[in-house]
């Protein structure tokens, strides 16, 4: 629990006034014309110590913008609220993370809006400056034949919700530097995510965390802090919520990736959770609807009309009360049948989702993460440390379990901490190739959770310490703008491709199935493919009965991979591919490989060149002690194809910058890993 003042204090002199807040609003003249006019409503609160006249002079720089102007208006003593329309042609318009890349930035060039009071004198006696950016940002829920979709539009182009819920930084508020936020942040954006989901059960995030969000072009989802708890309705509670709302909304409204306001995360599903509000239903859910509609949803509509309002996560949409747990046809969904329920990793296949705002899966952290909390000898997954650095019930248990389902069993805690994190990796796979590859239908999957506030098993991609999981590697490929995927769904295989980047995608595809001796056992099926933007497309489909193969389902496998002819017309060298099993792991006699290698330095890295006489699955890297990112992991290794993976140095640790390493020392340090090698 934290306890005292952690945040900034400061001492605000006053001579006639001052401004309370600035709050900012863009659309364009015309509507849904984003190339001409826009207008900047710009808000002002204002508090006067007397009754008088007042002008305001505003300005508004950069992207080669220099614009000012000065507006008389009456104060009076108190509080007032002014409001005021700009007009800017052609602004430069704030951007996705997506679209970001696909123009070859790394992040948006923002517009400084400075509002200042003038005094009598024309002297300045307070002023306010706010970062913010042109665009129109929503979430749309549009009644349809299914239920209730939903989706955001970003200037006018639905978006697919690609991304992560985030929790606080850590569990000391001290600690949540900046180096912590931008290694997050950036990590976030490298593996192509669009969306962060301020989760409801942390703390309205600092302005940094916003700031960086506008910057890199991470579309903000934002829960009121409220979660699965019973709230009290009293006047002297709501009045304290109530000033809660309206200071963080008037400090949080004008930045641009903030897509919507959410009301809570899971409060009315949390009344079924409690013995007190199982008995007393009507009264409890009479004061959420008191505090979430009648004091959160008031003011947030009283101070910022202009977004989004959505009443909880999950939901299926305003005027809603319900389970949204298990509602795929409507709003947004948390599907925690796979983890909490125990189910399959297939049942992720049995719904299709509108949205889906929470769904995980539980690894271990690296062994280099364990060590920052364990000794040696607690390196057992059943010994007290590692039980007690697991917060999910039976968690450790689960993991363990399904190890059971889909693999042979991994000898040595090494190989269980590896397997538990190619475990996390299959399941979100599983369900994201599915669910892209049902846009519109569904238009979003955001992973429960991005980030630790402590080193613990848990279901994030990212370690206590920065460090990238295997999932946050899987991630950057099956969140990849064009992506392929195979999906495997009551016994047919689909092989689809999603082209979410701004122009037309010609592609050559090939799949082949290889036996695990790395033997084509079928003739290699050749398919090109054109895709135009925002698009799915499944390019072909097969039952294992119908291929001609000479093998049996558990002796071969499929691997198809994919080359970019061209992007819009211009010759690309973009290339995917993507490995699928006909039967569970542990079914198939895997060929134990022998993988060759070379290291060579590189700028600011390493490169390691592979071979392997056996086709080599889940082929993982690992330097414990060296602070950086490969380009890939868990990868699929094939005879005769040489393979190349880069390490770049330096790119994440919350210490900051680390000494470089030496080409002996990466050597040395350097841990190559594949299924095989798990078991005897």
């Amino acid at each position: 629990m934290v306890c005292g003042i952690y945040g900034d204090i400061s001492l605000q002199t006053v001579r006639e006034g001052y401004i309370q807040s600035v709050t900012m609003n863009t659309s364009p003249v015309v509507r849904r014309k984003f190339d001409g006019l826009w207008n900047a409503k710009t808000g002002v609160r204002y508090h006067s110590l007397s009754d008088k006249k007042m002008n305001f002079k505003i300005t508004l720089k950069g992207n080669g913008l220099d614009f000012e102007t000065v507006i008389q208006e009456d104060a009076f003593e108190g509080d007032n609220e002014y409001t005021w329309n700009l007009r800017v042609e052609n602004p430069e318009l704030w951007k996705s993370a997506d679209e970001l890349k696909d123009e070859g930035l790394s992040e948006n060039s923002l517009y400084t809006l400075t509002v200042t009071a003038l005094n009598a004198d024309s002297e300045d006696d307070d002023s306010m400056e706010k970062q913010i950016a042109f665009r129109t940002l929503s979430l749309i829920a549009k009644q349809d034949s299914y239920g209730c979709s939903l989706y955001y539009e970003l200037n006018g182009r639905a978006v697919f919700a690609k991304g992560s819920n985030w929790i606080p930084a850590d569990s000391l508020p001290e600690r949540w530097t900046e180096s912590r936020y931008r290694t997050l942040l950036q990590s976030t954006v490298d593996a192509n995510m669009n969306t962060l989901r301020i989760w409801g059960g942390g703390n309205y995030e600092s302005d940094l965390c916003y700031n960086l969000c506008d910057r890199l072009g991470l579309i903000v989802w934002q829960d009121c802090a409220f979660a699965c708890s019973l709230y009290p309705a009293t006047e002297e509670f709501l009045s304290s919520v109530e000033q809660e709302i309206e200071d963080n909304v008037y400090r949080l409204q004008h930045h641009p990736s903030l897509a919507v306001w959410c009301g809570n995360n899971e409060d009315f599903g949390s009344l079924t959770w409690y013995e007190e509000s199982r008995k007393n239903r009507d009264r409890y859910i009479v004061d959420y609807d008191r505090l979430n509609h009648g004091c959160i949803e008031a003011t947030i509509k009283r101070c910022d009309p202009d977004h989004t309002w959505w009443p909880s996560s999950p939901c299926a949409g305003p005027g809603t009360f319900g389970d949204n747990w298990h509602n795929d046809s409507e709003g947004d969904m948390h599907f925690w049948s796979v983890w909490h329920e125990k189910k399959d990793m297939e049942a992720y296949l049995e719904i299709k989702p509108r949205f889906v705002s929470e769904f995980g899966y539980e690894s271990f952290p690296s062994t280099e993460g364990i060590l920052e909390f364990a000794e040696k000898k607690d390196l057992n997954l059943t010994s007290p440390v590692m039980e007690w650095h697991q917060r999910s019930p039976g968690g450790n248990s689960i993991i363990l379990e399904n190890f059971s389902r889909y693999f042979r069993f991994p000898k040595g805690t090494e190989n269980m901490i590896y397997l538990s994190q190619v475990q996390q990796a299959l399941a979100v796979k599983t369900a994201v190739d599915y669910w892209r590859s049902l846009r519109p239908h569904c238009m979003g999957a955001v992973i429960w959770q991005l980030n630790d506030v402590w080193p613990v098993a848990s279901w994030s991609s990212l370690e206590y310490s920065g460090k990238w999981k295997l999932l946050h590697y899987a991630a950057k490929k099956f969140f990849s703008r064009v992506a392929l995927s195979l999906v495997k769904k009551d016994g047919v295989v689909y092989l689809n491709v999603v082209n979410e980047s701004l122009s037309t995608v010609k592609a050559e595809i090939t799949v082949r199935i290889i036996n695990f001796e790395g033997k084509d056992v079928a003739p290699k099926i050749k398919i090109p493919a054109s895709l135009k933007s925002d698009t799915v497309k499944c390019v072909w489909t097969s039952e294992f009965s119908k291929l001609p193969v000479k093998c049996d389902s558990n002796e071969c496998f499929v691997y198809a991979e994919m080359k970019a002819a061209s992007i819009d017309g211009r010759k690309q060298n973009f290339y995917m591919n993507d490995t699928l099993f006909f039967e569970r792991w542990k079914k198939c006699e895997i060929g134990i490989p022998e993988i060759t290698y070379s290291i060579e330095e590189k700028s600011g890295g390493f490169v390691i060149s592979l071979e392997t006489d056996k086709p080599a699955f889940f082929t993982s890297f690992d330097v414990p002690g060296i602070k950086g990112t490969f380009s890939e992991n868990m990868i699929t290794l094939l005879p005769g194809k040489k393979s190349k993976v880069t390490f770049t140095q330096d790119s994440f640790g919350s210490s900051g910058k680390t000494k470089p390493s030496t080409l002996s020392s990466f050597k040395k340090a350097l841990r190559i890993t594949t299924l095989r090698d798990t078991y005897e």
